[in-house]
């Protein structure tokens, strides 16, 4: 036992001794793990896909997409289990002519609403078409927008209630009916109604029923797409799992090419440490024993670029524009963690193995002494 703590000692005098080359060290691991630390926090955004773009009881949905520019093409009756949408891309003068998308939300909205911060629209506001908008946070923090502030959107006043955090959901939401105010008359808003029905038949009979109803109220109208619920999911499915391959094959690859460079640069250290590894070993060391410790090594230059990469990689993607395309969160850490530990026993499997092949005899040569 007196002998395992002695190896454990050399190890701290030896970083102690030689922290410029350690330092380096964690550089390498630092550079060859943040690719695939990024791609991990991107493949987590992506699972957001699902969330935002599915509702309960999709399956028994159907969603109807046209141009128009009447806000009343489908009576909004009561009993109806559906909900309606606009959206527009507005020229807000006061943002250098900036075209941010303005969606009209009713009461019924079926798809979740992305994170916010401050407080979401009340059942009221949504029903009446108050005058209160959420804005993404980007373009409050680029034109100082504070919540409790008033913007202008088509020379009518809209107060902030809260702050859209998900940068995929750039723009500004507004209650439907405040919308239906402020552009009434306008050409080409695109419309989105979503209805859930009880049975396939039911969604054929309405959606035809519907489609009707808007080329009559809406003579201008021109219908995009009718798409029932399975369609909606299956899209949904089919983009989060595209962007996972593409992100996971990413990580795939920057791992591969971690591995090997960072297994020629540690049987690199180990053939300069042979002497040392030999004397121990002719004192008595184990194999396990002197694995352990060149285990421990390595977990000490994993761990401090580990935190170095979690400390670093969100203003990182700041910087590049990306904050948008990463999640740090918990379950992020935990499986970045988990393969970077498990990247770090590989390489010190494979250190290990160049100089086990090594009798104490040939890492003692007086020639290298």
């Amino acid at each position: 036992m007196c002998r395992f703590r002695y190896l454990f000692y050399q190890v701290f005098l030896k970083i102690k001794y030689e922290k410029k080359r350690y330092m380096l060290y964690i550089l390498s691991f630092y550079t060859g793990l943040l690719l695939p630390a990024f791609c991990i926090a991107n493949i987590r955004s992506v699972d957001q896909v699902i969330y935002y773009t599915t509702f309960k009881g999709m399956e028994r949905a159907a969603q109807i997409d046209w141009l128009g520019e009447k806000f009343d093409a489908v009576s909004l009756d009561e009993g109806r289990k559906g909900s309606v949408s606009a959206f527009y891309e507005e020229d807000i003068t006061k943002w250098n002519h900036q075209y941010v998308t303005i969606k009209g939300i009713d009461e019924h909205f079926l798809y979740p609403l992305p994170e916010i911060t401050g407080r979401e629209f009340t059942k009221s506001e949504l029903k009446d078409g108050e005058n209160v908008c959420l804005l993404n946070r980007k373009n409050a923090e680029q034109y100082t927008c504070n919540i409790g502030d008033m913007i202008t959107i088509r020379n009518r006043k809209f107060k902030i209630i809260g702050f859209i955090e998900d940068e995929k959901h750039s723009g500004i939401i507004i209650p439907y009916r405040a919308m239906e105010r402020a552009y009434a008359g306008e050409r080409l808003i695109q419309f989105s109604y979503i209805f859930l029905a009880d049975d396939e038949d039911e969604r054929e009979e309405t959606s035809g029923n519907l489609v009707r109803q808007i080329e009559i109220n809406d003579k201008n109208a021109e219908i995009l797409e009718v798409t029932n619920g399975e369609v909606l999911y299956e899209n949904a499915l089919a983009a989060k799992t595209r962007w996972r391959a593409v992100r996971g094959a990413a990580a795939g690859v920057s791992l591969f090419f971690f591995l090997l460079n960072e297994i020629i640069v540690l049987a690199g250290k180990i053939k300069k440490e042979r002497q040392a590894i030999g004397v121990n070993m002719a004192l008595g060391a184990s194999e396990k024993e002197v694995r352990l410790c060149l285990l421990f090594e390595t977990l000490m230059i994993t761990f401090t670029a580990a935190v170095l990469i979690l400390s670093t990689l969100v203003p990182l993607a700041r910087v590049f524009g990306l904050e948008s395309a990463v999640i740090l969160d918990s379950e992020t850490v935990i499986i970045f963690l988990v393969m970077a530990f498990l990247m770090c026993e590989l390489l010190t499997w494979g250190a290990f193995n160049a100089v086990k092949k090594s009798t104490i005899s040939a890492m003692l040569k007086a020639g290298d002494l």
